[in-house]
């Protein structure tokens, strides 16, 4: 089930030449928020900024309410 929810995912995230944009666009009206762009620390031992991780929980908030 994991596997089946990724790639639909994955295609709702995919840029579609022909429209210039994404179905998640066209959709939600707004750019996917990919959490390990945020979350994942780019360079070992680097810390995750605090708040960065306020602004994250207040996107998610706001998507719950979606």
């Amino acid at each position: 089930m994991s596997i089946v929810l990724l790639v639909l995912f994955s295609y709702w995230i995919a840029y579609k030449i022909g429209t210039s944009h994404t179905p998640f666009q066209f959709v939600y009206r707004l750019h996917p928020l990919l959490p390990t762009k945020y979350l994942l620390p780019s360079k070992r031992g680097e810390n995750i900024d605090p708040q960065l991780v306020k602004i994250l929980i207040s996107w998610l908030l706001e998507l719950m309410k979606l």
